[in-house]
């Protein structure tokens, strides 16, 4: 990553989109945040404002971020200002099992994570393109490697994101321009809250904090790898799902009475393979 750089961060004012916003600020000329909620908006970009030394300009764009009029905003925006590195931060997610999570909610998971994104990537890029260096990243996930139960959705809209990446990357090879897919595993936030943090302290699955998960995404602005993956063992497993799936599928497997067990309904989930 070049110092200074113009960064439009979406996603911005969730735990880790507010972590991200603190530590790329030292390193921006202007940054623009975008999110859904315009108070918490103007709220993180005071807090930016009045932080040491800060010599940052600071913009904001609240707003559904698949509407027309966010996307148009945010490309004027990026062409207005010259706009250099874009961290397509914004998603949701939902723990539940496949069936009985509503088909809508499934739905909006692929379409938020996914589709807006690339709808992003699609408006941006012409300003990246023209910038004499510029990089975009993808925020996935560990899950954008191995199927998870519980997560269905969510791993399909992160392996499809790592698959436009790669693509993407492959397509831009002879242009100016960097494309990463950018992996954390689990986080502590308010979106892994509830049911996710009680399955994850059954399994003993460690759960980073945002600002550990800021300071990987500064890493991974320096590090020419194409995908950045952390923590491990899941960057093992991730390696393992690819080369030898059956081995992971048996693994995991071993795990699924706990995780049923903290799904939204657990009832609908015991057991009637054994004959009583």
């Amino acid at each position: 990553m070049q110092n200074r750089d113009v960064v439009v961060l979406t996603g911005a004012t969730g735990g880790l989109g507010q972590a991200f916003a603190h530590a790329l600020l030292p390193r921006c000329s202007k940054l623009l945040l975008m999110g859904r909620k315009a108070d918490a908006l103007e709220h993180l970009a005071q807090q930016l404002q009045n932080t040491k030394n800060n010599t940052t300009q600071i913009h904001t764009l609240a707003g559904d971020n698949a509407a027309p009029s966010t996307l148009t905003n945010m490309q004027q925006w990026a062409v207005t200002h010259g706009c250099t590195l874009l961290i397509a931060n914004a998603g949701i997610n939902h723990f539940g099992d496949a069936i009985h999570t509503p088909f809508t909610q499934q739905a909006a998971i692929v379409h938020s994570n996914l589709v807006t994104t690339i709808q992003q990537c699609q408006a941006i890029l012409p300003s990246l393109l023209a910038a004499p260096h510029a990089q975009l990243v993808l925020v996935g996930s560990m899950l954008g490697y191995m199927g998870y139960p519980g997560n269905a959705a969510y791993c399909a809209s992160k392996f499809g994101l790592r698959g436009y990446a790669q693509a993407l990357q492959r397509e831009l090879a002879h242009n100016l321009i960097q494309v990463k897919y950018f992996a954390p595993r689990a986080i502590n936030t308010p979106m892994n809250q509830g049911s996710v943090h009680g399955l994850h302290q059954a399994l003993g699955i460690q759960a980073d904090t945002p600002d550990h998960v800021a300071m990987h995404l500064l890493r991974c602005l320096e590090s020419q790898a194409h995908e950045y993956k952390i923590g491990f063992p899941e960057r093992l497993y991730a390696w393992l799902n690819q080369l030898w799936p059956s081995l992971v599928h048996t693994a995991i497997a071993k795990q699924l009475p706990t995780i049923k067990q903290h799904f939204p309904n657990p009832k609908l989930h015991i057991n009637k393979e054994t004959p009583s």
